[in-house]
């Protein structure tokens, strides 16, 4: 019983935060760009970093997976349809983030007739879709003959199996071969691809001239290391937690952690390197945007979500001679990586656009425009019923995850962390109410409501300042929601681990099957879904 209460609140999150997600997408359809805190001076916000940060992590999630597939790496083998599952949710995820964004949405298909050969953007859309027929022609060949036996099953199992199969029923030793070299080919070919997709996207912001924190050679490299980095750590926490639970899982989630580490410290060295060759050359663009994003409104997210969260607490872990051997505490340390990015992706896209091009244009022309929606009554009404659901399924959740640590210490560690997120979700839904005294400050001397928790209603004519509106952080989470809703579906319903003929797969027939079984968990054929250290299945 204790388990499938898990089970249904962790459905129950999702679904709460995805059906808010979507009403928010739905009103940005229909009453534009009116809902955001975009101004003109600050064109690009939450979701452009958004984009760039699922963009990451699906081209990191890719190249890691090449490492097996093209040079041959089979140690990370268990890891391998993962990662292409993995890249593929966090690629659709993206790419719905770069269509929120679009003034009119439903102009994007203009951009397959309207070419332009010297366009940045346009090379990266024909990537974008190279990159996503590969992704998903490599992961059919390696599922197909462990699609094929799961298409005898009954059930939703069965059913999803058979239409993936699109036909196919060789299970012979030839035909694998032949599926690998393919994989094999195809996976060479996705590495520049890859490296493009991303690097691409880098070379979207360095060739802003206009622009001096971006305009540089060193930029399309950083997303680079960046994406490694943060699709390794997603990698490296799903294995931890989720992975076959076997005498190599230890060692596995401790080699990935060193990587991703490595990686990690790599992006740390860039960065330092565009800090001081800033400061030192003194160009007051430069040093400004810097200035913005160390010590201005949202400090914070520099020092503590991107330093600290995302990079000095990992570290110690991974690298530690005690935390770093145990498998829990590198899986930790990852999810830290993959939250601490954000913050990274944040502070590439917005402060720059916070250090006016011309002294005295931002004060000069009218060109605010801050969000003109604001919440009615039912819709307060609804969301305040969104929040109740979200905290009591959270709180199940979280009691339920707290328990799974074996060490007294982790427990209270993770009971901690739960609490801290449930009051951070708590605090941003009273915000978006207006329940509660905001912290004022004046900004270009006009008073101003400063988001403590994002999301904050503005008070101020500064089109220089920007902090997201509520629907833009309602429907970011929606689309996460989703995004891990599909990816949750993928684990229970296709064999992201590989299956082997003599071990008969026991997939539950559907996302909502529960096994009582307390300490011995059950398998999905692709692993023991949700199981953990104590062998407790989620």
């Amino acid at each position: 019983m204790k388990n499938k209460n898990s089970v249904i609140a962790y459905w129950t999150l999702l679904s709460v935060v995805a059906l808010v997600g979507l009403a928010a997408i739905a009103l940005r359809v229909f009453q534009g760009m009116s809902v955001t805190n975009l101004t003109s001076l600050i064109p690009w916000g939450l979701w452009v970093a958004f984009y760039i940060y699922f963009i990451g992590l699906s081209a990191g999630s890719f190249l890691i997976s090449t490492m097996i597939y093209v040079f041959d790496i089979k140690r990370f083998e268990p890891i391998g349809r993962i990662a292409l599952f993995s890249a593929f949710v966090a690629l659709s995820a993206g790419l719905v983030f770069i269509l929120l964004d679009l003034g009119h949405m439903e102009r994007f298909w203009t951009v397959f007739i309207n070419r332009s050969s010297t366009s940045v953007l346009e090379w990266e859309i024909h990537f974008y879709n190279l990159y996503l027929a590969i992704l998903l022609s490599e992961l059919w060949l390696l599922m197909r003959r462990d699609l094929i036996r799961r298409s005898a099953q009954p059930g939703l199992v069965g059913l999803v199996c058979r239409l993936l199969t699109f036909g196919s029923k060789d299970l012979s030793d030839e035909s694998a071969a032949n599926d690998m070299r393919m994989v094999k080919i195809l996976g060479m070919l996705g590495v520049p691809v890859a490296i493009g997709v991303h690097g691409g996207t880098g070379a979207i912001f360095a060739v802003v001239k206009a622009r001096p924190y971006w305009y540089t050679g060193l930029f399309p490299l950083i997303f680079i290391v960046s994406a490694l980095a943060s699709g390794g750590a997603l990698l490296t926490f799903l294995y931890a937690y989720f992975g076959h639970k076997d005498e190599q899982h230890t060692s596995l989630v401790v080699a990935l952690g060193k990587m991703v580490g490595g990686f990690l410290a790599l992006d740390l060295v860039f960065m330092g390197s565009e800090l001081l060759v800033g400061f030192y050359g003194g160009i007051p663009d430069h040093v400004a945007v810097y200035r913005a994003m160390m010590f201005g409104p949202f400090w914070y997210v520099f020092w503590v979500g991107q330093l600290l969260v995302g990079a000095l607490i990992p570290l110690t872990l991974i690298f530690n001679k005690y935390t770093g051997k145990i498998s829990g505490w590198v899986g930790a340390a990852s999810a830290l990586i993959v939250l601490g990015i954000v913050g990274v992706r944040l502070n590439i896209v917005i402060p720059p656009f916070t250090v006016p091009l011309m002294p005295g244009v931002d004060t000069a022309y009218p060109l605010a425009r801050f969000a003109a929606f604001e919440f009615k009554d039912w819709y307060l009404a609804a969301f305040t019923v969104a929040i109740v659901v979200f905290l009591l399924a959270a709180g199940l959740l979280i009691r339920h995850l707290s328990q799974l640590p074996t060490r007294p210490v982790e427990r209270w560690l993770a009971r901690a962390a739960g609490l801290v997120v449930m009051l951070g979700f708590l605090m941003m839904g009273l915000r978006f109410l207006g329940v509660g005294t905001p912290v004022t400050a004046s900004i270009m001397g006009v008073p101003a409501k400063l988001p403590l928790f994002f999301g904050g209603v503005l008070r101020a004519n500064d089109p220089s300042f920007y902090s997201p509106s509520a629907l833009e952080w309602l429907s970011s989470m929606g689309v996460i929601a989703l995004a891990v809703m599909g990816f949750s579906l993928g684990w229970l319903l296709l064999p992201l681990q590989e299956e082997h003929p003599s071990e008969p797969s026991t997939t539950p027939p559907s996302p909502f099957h529960f096994k009582s079984s307390y300490k011995s968990g059950y398998k999905s054929g692709n692993g023991e879904m949700g199981t953990q250290a104590n062998g407790e299945s989620l």
